[in-house]
């Protein structure tokens, strides 16, 4: 157990990723010392920067992270009438159910006796059928936010569940084009939550920006 726990959160690590993702998490820290709002918010603020340094590593133990965040995610998402996105979360937790098992069955161990999962790229077709599903998606979803819902924010709202189904299916899949995903999502969110002054979530969302330009850098060598 000790030397999994090496493995998945020292060995392997540069230097500059041990510092970069030691910054993300003090971040969120300071964020809810600055401005305190609540304590779901820290948990779900702090379990999600290290789910997404984890994933950015292609660490399979992302996903223990991924669970906790998720289920406080949607409880924050429930108070702020953020239907749409309190969906998502339902959504994700099904698809990484699944996603545990096919990393499982797709991670590589390198020399150092760590491991990463094998990641894959698209090729042009696919980023062109993404793009038109994220956009047909984006209407339909904020239509539906809008008129039947009463969400606040609907087509922003919208633009991120569709970016984000995307998204968690990409990952699960293993493919690097999530990340280009996950950049757009985090911008979104993070001008939602400044919108909503819910200043944990805007500093997990500066994390998880940081991290997802990262996260296309270091699986672009995975793909290799």
């Amino acid at each position: 157990m000790v030397k999994w726990l090496k493995n998945e959160f020292w060995n392997g690590y540069t230097a500059f990723e041990k510092i970069f993702f030691a910054s993300l998490i003090l971040l969120q820290v300071v964020m809810y010392f600055i401005v305190p709002d609540s304590a779901i918010g820290i948990i779900c603020g702090l379990a999600g920067v290290i789910c997404v340094a984890l994933t950015a590593k292609g660490k399979i133990s992302s996903y223990l992270f991924n669970f906790i965040q998720m289920i406080t995610y949607m409880i924050i998402c429930w108070d702020f009438a953020l239907y749409l996105e309190f969906g998502e979360q339902v959504f994700y937790f099904i698809v990484c159910v699944f996603g545990v098992f096919m990393w499982k069955k797709n991670m590589k161990k390198n020399e150092d006796g760590t491991e990463q999962v094998k990641a894959k790229k698209f090729k042009l077709w696919q980023w062109v059928v993404s793009a038109a599903i994220v956009a047909l998606s984006t209407f339909l979803l904020g239509y539906f936010g809008e008129s039947v819902l009463g969400s606040n924010l609907p087509y922003l709202d919208a633009m991120t569940v569709a970016l984000a189904i995307i998204a968690q299916l990409l990952m699960v899949w293993r493919y690097r084009e999530q990340w280009v995903c996950w950049i757009l999502i985090d911008v979104a969110s993070l001008i939602m939550f400044i919108i909503l002054d819910q200043w944990s979530m805007v500093a997990m969302y500066v994390a998880w920006t940081a991290n997802a330009f990262y996260g296309w850098y270091n699986w672009s060598k995975l793909t290799r």
